[in-house]
């Protein structure tokens, strides 16, 4: 099991692109595909008369896709903000851990926190002041993204279906400069453009991973469609009919790096903030109705019973260290069952609960 590095340093990118050379990446690109789809019958066939196959034309396609060089999942490396000549510097004493995701589906989720939060002193019953304090510096949203272009340059729209913030920005602007292995996201001034902004975050492509055909089930964003109750009976658990859909609508990822995100929320009952800061009150009744975490995963399906690890870096709740969280699972479709290991109830029963996660549809680009 890999534990998180330290991240305590300055990020190393910063990124000085003129307008012009934004527009003139963006030309080579059309150029590029443009050159693919029109050669692409020659390479196949030797005759440009001639019809590309279908399979061809539907991978020239895929190629062209605007959200394709997105795709992938990626780790918080540094921040950058302007200095007094209007250009971007590293922020010092960088010291936060998160991961962005991509997915050719079409949905992204975030999860950033600083690496210095401090515990609750008592775990499972925090103040509501300590509970303003964890939430300070700490991000956590997921829904769809797109892709589009201004005279600034391209930008992604990151259309947040949920996040811990219960009043928060909706369609969220973030023009996008993709350098090497690095993701460089500047959110949009509040004129709604990019040359007067002054902040980017500067995220760095983690490379695939090795994963088991089983593993490779996971891979994909799934929403929540009910939680149910269990006891074991025989040796099986036997839910008690009833479905729970309080927080339907709730995501869950496993992604081709190994990592994986949940971010399980209330459906109803969220307010938002009166000010732009919440109070400690205001604070608790966010944390409440919002969970999350994020980190590596590991799937045991050679174990009886089978379950995956959620190796969780970090959480909503602040914690230490890494933290393993086994997960009975089922898979059956595109429907992934999880929960815990039963335990002991007040009557003497063991007994559960089961999340049903269901893989989302491909979103029209």
């Amino acid at each position: 099991m890999m534990t998180p590095r330290s991240r305590t340093h300055r990020s190393r990118y910063t990124v000085p692109i003129t307008r012009e050379r934004r527009r003139s990446s963006m030309r080579n690109l059309r150029i590029a595909l443009i050159a693919i789809v029109v050669g692409l019958p020659f390479a196949l066939g030797g005759c440009a008369a001639e019809t590309p196959a279908p399979a061809a034309e539907e991978a020239a396609v895929d190629a062209a896709g605007p959200r394709d060089p997105f795709v992938g999942t990626y780790e918080l490396i540094g921040r950058n903000v302007k200095d007094e000549n209007g250009e971007y510097v590293p922020v010092e004493d960088f010291n936060s851990l998160g991961y962005i995701t991509y997915s050719d589906r079409g949905y992204m989720a975030v999860n950033v926190m600083p690496l210095d939060r401090e515990p609750f002193a008592d775990g499972s019953n925090p103040t509501p002041e300590e509970v303003q304090v964890a939430l300070q510096g700490y991000t956590g949203y997921y829904g769809p993204f797109s892709v589009h272009e201004d005279e600034d340059g391209g930008y992604l729209i990151h259309h947040r279906t949920g996040q811990i913030n219960p009043g928060g920005e909706v369609d969220a602007k973030r023009y996008y400069d993709l350098v090497d292995d690095k993701l460089i996201l500047t959110p949009a001034s509040d004129t709604g453009m990019k040359h007067d902004a002054n902040r980017q975050v500067v995220w760095q492509r983690l490379p695939d991973v090795e994963l088991s055909e089983e593993a490779q089930r996971f891979l994909g964003h799934r929403e929540l469609l009910y939680t149910t109750r269990y006891t074991v009976q025989d040796g099986e658990p036997v839910e008690d009919g009833e479905r729970n859909e309080s927080r339907a609508g709730s995501v869950i990822l496993y992604t081709p790096t190994g990592h994986m995100m949940v971010h399980l929320m209330a459906r109803e009952g969220r307010t938002p903030y009166a000010g732009d800061t919440p109070t400690p009150e205001e604070s608790m009744a966010a944390y409440r109705t919002y969970g999350g975490y994020f980190g590596r995963f590991t799937v045991h399906e050679d174990a009886d019973p089978i379950y995956v690890v959620h190796h969780q870096e970090g959480r909503s709740r602040p914690t230490t260290g890494v933290t393993d969280a086994e997960r009975l699972y089922q898979l059956d479709g595109d429907v992934l069952r999880l929960g815990g290991r039963p335990s002991e109830n007040e009557d003497g029963d063991l007994a559960g609960g089961h999340l049903y996660w269901e893989l989302m549809p491909h979103r029209e680009e």
